[in-house]
């Protein structure tokens, strides 16, 4: 029985830790389960309990967690409820069974002492995140998210970093309760995050800014059934818009205006085509209009503004068996043959990869990510690196999940990409929730899951120098933990103290 309580132990603090999206007062709650989950898990393995129990705990917690996806394969992926329920135990048990090498990992460290024993967990936690495969892209780092102080962390150490820190502290702290140390000791870890987190907020304030920009945005929610050619859908989105920027008596001269539609806004035609029409509605209006449509294989967004050419850029990243088959190009054809499928072809990222439009000041650039290209860290790092950026855009098609609570957990996973490249991340979504992403790591959620809505909004910012937007911070981040690692496992063992 006390290897089924340490389990339940394991899976209630992953349910905690994945608390989407955080109301007022959860915040903190969201983020002691993100500290408690690999504190429990490391414990367990501690006071000799077979790891059995331990991957029972993880993949409760992520089957909780990810309780929405048979139902969405069910529904929406056409396959029977036997099959969608075999396919989500293969999602649950892949990621439960990562999370349990990481803590097998760091147990086989500890050999060495808890340095080294923490030290594995956080360089193995960062490891699987960020370089194994992954269905679904997350990172307990954005379980900080919910507490502005905290997210502002990520500037920093990014949402890896984040989480190598709650993973290693809470391994340290674990081994010390299966020690049977004394409370004082147990808290040493809690409360070193605590002060770490408080003073990487505190040095956030004092990070360079660049100049204020200012401008109008309007997003249009059209809630849409998700993946459905509609006809007349651009003279819809058109008609929605112009009825949002009359009500806010938009555009004004002192500002430019971006419209932003989410993907799958145009469906049914080849956008990669030229076409002065496109333009010639962005300038009648006087906005900038960047919206999420489609061309042959690929998923877009496209862009256009009067005296600029038509920006064009494909998803990069497209989700493994969503929209693309994963492996290798014959595996790709198997797959796609047998299960009448049609892989959707990556963009590739340049120096043309952001949105630049006219603004009363020059030109803005706006990077787009599309959809679950948010979730990674990595691509957003190395977009803005090759294209620049004064803002991010987020289109997305959340349709896919109904009522289910996925689209705040995606919300919340992409949350900390405004704080790790200290610009604003706009998030237009086809049926809810959209919002608006701060540096400061402030953030707003509007309206519900399949609704229909339309936002003006004025939004000011000055960009953030953060050292967190650098490309090279996760590969810079395992160089440092292997380096610390290694001098641990050199060191004579040490047991926890007492």
């Amino acid at each position: 029985m006390r290897g089924l309580r340490d389990a339940a132990l394991v899976a209630l603090a992953y349910l905690l830790a994945n608390r989407f999206p955080a109301p007022s007062g959860w915040g903190y709650a969201e983020a002691a389960g993100a500290f408690l989950l690999p504190a429990a898990a490391f414990a367990a393995l501690g006071r000799g309990r077979r790891a059995g129990w331990i991957f029972l705990g993880f993949l409760a917690g992520t089957a909780g967690g990810f309780h929405w996806v048979p139902e969405v394969m069910r529904s929406k992926g056409g396959l029977p409820w036997a099959g969608a329920l075999g396919a989500g135990f293969l999602f649950w048990g892949y990621e439960a069974a990562g999370l349990l090498a990481v803590t097998l990992l760091g147990r086989l460290a500890l050999r060495r002492g808890p340095a080294a024993g923490a030290l594995a967990a956080a360089a193995g936690i960062v490891l699987w995140q960020a370089f194994a495969f992954h269905i679904y892209d997350f990172s307990f780092g954005a379980s900080l998210g919910g507490v502005p102080w905290m997210a502002r962390g990520a500037a920093f150490l990014g949402t890896h970093g984040l989480a190598a820190l709650l993973w290693g502290l809470g391994a340290w702290s674990g081994f010390q309760a299966a020690a049977g140390a004394p409370w004082r000791r147990r808290l040493t870890a809690p409360c070193l995050l605590l002060a770490l987190l408080a003073g990487l907020g505190g040095a956030w304030r004092l990070l360079p800014r660049g100049p204020e920009h200012r401008l109008d945005v309007v997003m249009v929610q059209p809630g849409y059934p998700p993946g459905v050619r509609l006809p007349l859908m651009e003279a819809d989105m058109w008609r929605r818009t112009d009825a949002a920027l009359r009500a806010a008596s938009l555009p004004r001269p002192e500002r430019a205006t971006l419209v932003l539609w989410p993907e799958s806004a145009v469906l049914g035609r080849d956008d990669r085509l030229a076409s002065d029409r496109l333009r010639e509605e962005a300038r009648r209006r006087g906005v900038a209009w960047l919206y999420g449509t489609e061309g042959g294989p690929f998923n877009l967004v496209r862009g256009e503004a009067a005296g600029r050419p038509a920006f064009v850029q494909a998803k990069v990243l497209p989700m493994p068996f969503g929209e693309r088959m994963p492996g290798p190009a014959p595996v790709r054809a198997w797959l796609d043959a047998q299960l009448g499928f049609y892989s959707a072809e990556p963009g590739d990222l340049g120096p043309g990869s952001s949105f630049a439009f006219p603004a009363p000041g020059g030109l803005l650039k706006a990077h787009p990510l599309i959809c679950s290209e948010a979730l990674v860290e990595t691509r957003v790092a190395r977009g803005l690196a090759l294209a620049g950026g004064d803002l991010l855009t987020n289109h997305t098609n959340d349709g896919w999940f109904d009522r289910s609570p996925a689209t705040d957990l995606h919300a919340a996973q992409v949350r900390l990409r405004a704080v790790e490249t200290g610009l604003p991340l706009l998030r237009a979504t086809l049926t809810g929730k959209s919002g608006l992403f701060r540096a400061d790591g402030s953030w707003e959620l509007w309206g519900g899951p399949m609704t229909e809505a339309a936002y003006a909004f004025p939004l000011a910012w000055r960009p953030v120098a953060t050292p967190a937007r650098a490309p090279w911070l996760v590969p810079a981040l395992l160089a440092l933990l292997g380096a610390a690692l290694a001098a641990a496992l050199v060191l004579p063992a040490r047991g926890p103290a007492r």
